[in-house]
């Protein structure tokens, strides 16, 4: 929800597709500043997009350009299988969604990956994290140093409370259910977070549960 003198978040959609373009400014234009973006490297210099998954099927290079990006990307596709879905995610998509999905959940999508939450189906967040953990132990860049996280004192760092959070990610749970389930509000979930990735220095809930999963 927007509120009175609030700046409006800026939001790229990436699309050859008018009638999608159309379809996603009508959808979020009331909620957040929209614009367009018509080639990668557009793409690789902003914070936040909508990326149409025609795209990524047709660019071959697009799914690296994404994992060497820091923008959070939520993909708006038609009919994706889950595998090319969890592809997407262990290469650094943030969210994916339907692209005839009501205009009120794309909304709750775009502002979940906007306050840092990601946006998957339940079900798929332990093939993700197995996918990832292949792909980790094959990368001579694994940003997660497994072996270094047990033999330091970071996971004594967290407390009872953040590490009742850490497993709740680890199980796909959204920030929503976290602060239900644990009678407190999203923005004191979303604080702890925080404190847990700073603290665990890891970049995302993704990676929470992949180091929750593997240890």
């Amino acid at each position: 929800q927007l509120y009175r003198g609030e700046p409006m978040n800026r939001i790229a959609i990436y699309s050859d597709d008018p009638v999608i373009v159309k379809h996603l400014s009508d959808v979020l234009s009331n909620h957040f500043d929209i614009f367009t973006v018509t080639n990668t490297q557009e793409l690789s210099n902003i914070s936040f997009a909508l990326v149409d998954s025609q795209k990524v099927d047709t660019d071959i290079d697009l799914i690296t350009t994404i994992e060497s990006s820091s923008a959070r990307l939520l993909i708006v596709g038609g009919d994706w299988s889950e595998n090319q879905q969890v592809n997407a995610f262990v290469h650094g998509v943030a969210g994916y969604c339907c692209q005839s999905d009501s205009p009120k959940l794309i909304v709750h999508a775009v502002t979940c990956l906007l306050q840092g939450d990601t946006w998957i189906q339940r079900h798929l967040v332990p093939l993700i994290i197995e996918a990832l953990i292949k792909k980790n132990s094959k990368s001579e860049n694994n940003p997660i140093n497994i072996e270094q996280v047990k033999s330091s004192p970071l996971l004594a760092t967290l407390s009872s409370r953040e590490k009742e959070v850490a497993k709740m990610v680890s199980e796909g749970e959204s920030n929503k259910l976290i602060a239900n389930n644990l009678n407190i509000s999203e923005r004191t979930v979303k604080a702890q977070l925080t404190s847990i990735f700073k603290k665990l220095q890891i970049p995302d809930r993704l990676h929470l549960a992949l180091l929750i999963k593997e240890l």
